[in-house]
């Protein structure tokens, strides 16, 4: 039997540029490229229950159950992959040395720019993005509570029932979003891939210093 780490059915995709948390957890040894693509949990986040996706794209596969508060930045993982969710605090002690997630700089308004990698392209709703609130607790785990209520942006496709238009539901290898204004100093963001045909999203997430 294959060990987990070989697993490929557990691959699916992650945001190689700019840094992750995933991708800053792979370079420090806790994951493996494959945890990486797979930050996988229920897509009706913020929501915490199953159930269809919001009209009018119900008639996609509904939700599995959405990421547990704590343990969003995984997408609800517990294993390995509960690393991303960590404080600064808690990576400290994994790593046993003095550790804060990096910072990327930017601007409030600017165009965020990412570009992910596939080894599983589902067919996809699109992509849906948070951020943390003003005067959220970094030395607390990303909750829902830390979170801004609702998604600063949705880029999902239209058309409906997915399975009518499963050529034209692609998962974007490279898109951007404008970030919010009135933002200052260190923020999470939150990236959701959403899929289609199944019941889960993938979860990516972003630290950011706003100049």
């Amino acid at each position: 039997m294959n060990k987990p780490e070989s697993n490929p059915q557990l691959k699916h995709g992650r945001v190689i540029s700019p840094p992750s948390r995933s991708a800053i957890a792979t370079d420090e040894g806790l994951i493996l490229d494959w945890h990486a693509n797979a930050m996988e949990g229920g897509k009706n986040f913020p929501s915490l229950t199953a159930g269809p996706f919001p009209i009018p794209y119900e008639s996609d596969v509904a939700s599995l159950v959405p990421p547990a508060d704590g343990y969003i930045l995984s997408g609800g993982q517990t294993d390995e992959r509960d690393c991303v969710n960590f404080t600064d605090e808690e990576m400290s002690k994994k790593l046993n040395r003095p550790f804060t997630w990096p910072l990327l700089n930017v601007e409030p308004g600017q165009a965020f720019h990412v570009r992910w990698v596939y080894t599983m392209p589902h067919v996809t709703r699109g992509f849906s993005w948070f951020i943390t609130k003003d005067g959220w607790d970094p030395e607390k785990r990303i909750s829902r509570a830390q979170l801004e209520p609702k998604s600063f942006y949705d880029d999902f496709y239209t058309q409906v029932p997915f399975y009518e238009y499963t050529d034209e539901l692609k998962a974007k290898v490279e898109h951007e979003v404008k970030l919010p204004m009135g933002k200052q100093g260190h923020h999470v963001i939150v990236l959701l891939w959403v899929v289609a045909d199944t019941g889960n999203a993938f979860y990516q997430a972003f630290d950011v210093n706003f100049k």
